[in-house]
């Protein structure tokens, strides 16, 4: 195979790898919402309260903070999805945990978000119970962890 042909795979392959995370992060962000509204619905928290802070402007638009989640939720994915072909690449065993490494993934962005970037934000996400968080972050990672390990 020619340099440029093994360069072009290599593109091909990065390209992939970041399709799959935006994908599979967008999809495991739209569960977690649905967990937490579901959750505020049950405390009484109407939907579009829940969604509204998500708001990084802090206004409480649910459109706003929907998107916002959509597009954190995304970012992470990707990263996700190059941290997993990393370790892949360097123990090719890990392919079928790949539903564990993202929850432990979905758990250390929980201790991010709840230990240091909410608290310096002054985020409404405050808000929401640790518990709360801590079952939707973990239905997050799982669901990353487990479609970025099946379309592998």
């Amino acid at each position: 195979m020619s340099n440029a042909a093994q360069q072009k795979s290599r593109e091909k392959k990065r390209g992939d790898t970041a399709v799959n995370g935006l994908i599979a992060g967008i999809l495991a962000g739209l569960v977690m919402a649905a967990y937490l509204v579901l959750a505020g619905v049950l405390s009484d928290v109407p939907p579009a309260v829940m969604l509204g802070r998500f708001d990084p402007a802090l206004e409480a638009r649910w459109l706003n903070g929907t998107l916002a989640h959509l597009a954190v939720s995304s970012v992470y994915g990707v990263v996700f999805a190059f941290l997993f072909a990393a370790m892949v690449h360097i123990r090719p065993s890990l392919l079928r945990f790949g539903w564990l490494l993202g929850l432990v993934y979905g758990l250390a962005l929980l201790t991010m978000a709840r230990g240091v970037v909410l608290p310096i934000a002054d985020s409404s996400l405050l808000q929401i119970s640790t518990g709360h968080l801590l079952i939707a972050h973990a239905i997050y990672g799982l669901l990353l962890g487990f479609e970025i390990g099946r379309n592998w």
